[in-house]
């Protein structure tokens, strides 16, 4: 008989377990999914409050999950050294994406998928690039969103809505949206623009015996900019309840 183990050759694939790293995952084909549902454009927050119901579910399950950042259709969970499963990728990317995916599919009641990827991180001042890099990319998904809707409105195909607004700059869209909507985009819900984030937070509770601290999971909705001063602070804090890396720059181990 062949030796079928020794062919799961991306199964010894793994990352050194004392290194913080980021699994995204992102829906896929949720364009189906939100005509099926029927959800609710630009934005419908059933989506997002399943999104965010699913991270902290995994996040409660005892994994070293720092926090979330949730926008759209995509989550970026980042994960504190030891890694799970002695970092194996496989193992990491699998489990993550079919929680994700099955969490979200029994609060929606319809089929859910997430695809999932692993992104290193070395120190914090990447942890904040990246974030502020997903940021960009949610501003722009907000952008786009509102702009194609406005389009649409006018009865303009999704395909002929999206080729109209292929390369334009985005003060070309702010304009289109508020005409066409009445919308100003820089007013809407910050959770549209900006994304949320599931982050650990420390509780003092009073018990007959004293104070207790205890660790929850919590949800900010109105977030800074990460790349701000305000936004590093906060990315600071956030980190200081559920450590990462050490001061000194090093990673933990």
């Amino acid at each position: 008989m062949l030796d079928w183990k020794s062919r799961e050759i991306f199964s010894r694939l793994s990352i050194p377990v004392d290194i913080p790293i980021i699994v995204r995952v992102d829906g896929w084909r949720f364009r189906k999914l939100a005509e099926e549902l029927e959800l609710e454009r630009p934005y419908d927050e059933r989506l997002l409050r399943s999104l965010i119901n699913a991270s902290e579910e995994l996040m409660e399950r005892n994994l070293p999950v720092a926090l979330a950042y949730i926008f759209s259709d995509e989550i970026s969970l980042l994960f504190a050294p030891p890694l799970p499963w002695n970092g194996r990728v496989e193992k990491i990317v699998s489990i993550v994406s079919s929680f994700i995916s099955a969490r979200t599919s029994l609060a929606l009641g319809y089929a859910a998928s997430f695809d999932g990827r692993i992104v290193l991180i070395r120190d914090e001042d990447e942890l904040v690039s990246y974030l502020s890099w997903r940021q960009d990319e949610a501003w722009r998904n907000a952008l786009n969103s509102y702009a194609l809707l406005s389009l649409e409105k006018e009865g303009l195909s999704r395909e002929k809505a999206a080729e109209e607004l292929h390369g334009k700059k985005s003060e070309y869209l702010h304009e289109l949206i508020f005409k066409k909507l009445g919308v100003n985009i820089a007013k809407v819900p910050a959770w549209q623009r900006r994304g949320v984030l599931v982050r650990k937070t420390v509780r003092i509770r009073n018990t007959e015996y004293g104070p207790v601290e205890r660790k929850e999971v919590v949800v900010d909705w109105e977030l800074p900019l990460f790349s701000s001063p305000e936004g590093l602070e906060y990315i600071k804090r956030v980190l200081e309840t559920a450590p990462v890396f050490r001061r000194d720059g090093l990673l933990q181990g």
